[in-house]
């Protein structure tokens, strides 16, 4: 902390929230204006700054219970989304048995063919 700048009445910020939690009807310029007549050198950013944290702040959302689409929701599909490598393989050896991809696929239509027949 800087030399000097401790003050025996509490920080410049408590001051101005404290006189502005007792005079609430009152704009910034007119906070700087009174306190300035006390004594205190305020300004305008300090006021404004000191005054942002107490009305209306913004709250942050904790990473808790995001929602679909964020980083971690990716991260949890893909890993819902992983395949076994025992598919894999069997499809690798269907398509070497029948003799390539454009072989395969045709059988694979042959068999929808076939099966909306069954039903």
């Amino acid at each position: 902390m800087k030399k000097g700048t401790k003050r025996e009445n509490g920080n410049k910020s408590q001051i101005i929230r404290d006189f502005a939690a007792a005079n609430p009807g009152l704009k910034s310029s007119e906070i700087v204006r009174a306190l300035n007549e006390q004594g205190h050198k305020v300004y305008a950013a300090i006021v404004s700054q000191a005054l942002r944290g107490t009305a209306g702040a913004k709250k942050r959302k904790s990473k808790r219970g995001r929602k679909p689409g964020t980083k971690n929701a990716v991260k949890a599909t893909a890993a819902a989304t992983e395949f076994d490598l025992s598919s894999i393989k069997a499809a690798a050896a269907f398509v070497k048995a029948t003799g390539g991809v454009d072989a395969a696929i045709s059988s694979i239509k042959s068999f929808q063919k076939i099966s909306e027949l069954l039903k």
